[in-house]
């Protein structure tokens, strides 16, 4: 069994929590650690090397709305 970190961001993108994840294999910290996402991001992580990013779907919807550009009243 291999040890992982899920770490819990803040909208800040700041750690709130850590969960220890004992996993057989990366693919299995991946499905835990996705099972976590809630209302924030989670990071997943084995000792220095960060494996995944999984975003909370208020966290998606907010990313786009700051990619789109903003809409410039129309002349008359």
């Amino acid at each position: 069994m291999a040890h992982y970190r899920a770490y819990l961001l803040d909208q800040h993108h700041h750690v709130i929590s850590v969960a220890n994840l004992q996993c057989a294999d990366e693919q299995e910290a991946r499905e835990r650690a996705a099972q976590l996402v809630d209302a924030n991001d989670i990071e997943l992580w084995q000792l220095d090397r960060r494996i995944a990013v999984f975003e909370a779907p208020a966290s998606r919807t907010s990313q786009a709305a700051r990619r789109e550009k903003p809409q410039r009243p129309r002349e008359k």
